[in-house]
């Protein structure tokens, strides 16, 4: 399940509140259900888009917070931990639990988008993963 870049979405959220056409005519090439009516698309797209961001930006905080943990506890001398380490622990803790909540989130918003759009994801394939293959395909197409 490859994420789309933060800048991607911020920029597909822009097109989507703006009612840009080149957006509208990528959704009407990529969803040739909605039979040219895209406001009900670009409305439920807005959502989804902002929880796939929150999601890419927790993942991101995730590998941060874990890669200064690695790097001191690295260093770190045998028996009990260091201030800076439990604190970085405690910032993992935190973070994992951000990005949980976010993930939940793009779930809940990737099954609305597809109550709301109209669209139908195929089968043997997570509601997630078809919303995030098809953010991709709607940014590669304005991009």
């Amino acid at each position: 399940m490859q994420a789309v870049s933060p800048s991607a979405l911020a920029d597909l959220i822009d097109r989507a509140e703006r009612a840009d056409a080149p957006l509208d005519a990528a959704l009407v090439a990529l969803a040739p259900s909605v039979g040219g009516n895209v406001a009900p698309l670009r409305a439920a797209l807005v959502p989804l888009a902002q929880s796939q961001l929150a999601l890419v930006k927790a993942n991101a905080d995730i590998a941060l917070v874990a890669d200064e943990l690695r790097r001191y506890q690295k260093y770190a001398l045998p028996g009990k931990p260091s201030l800076q380490i439990v604190q970085l622990r405690k910032q993992q803790a935190t973070v994992k639990q951000a990005a949980l909540i976010a993930r939940q989130n793009y779930a809940q918003a990737a099954h609305a988008f597809l109550r709301d759009s109209g669209l139908t994801a195929p089968a043997r394939r997570t509601p997630t993963d078809f919303t995030t293959l098809w953010l991709g395909k709607v940014a590669a197409a304005l991009a």
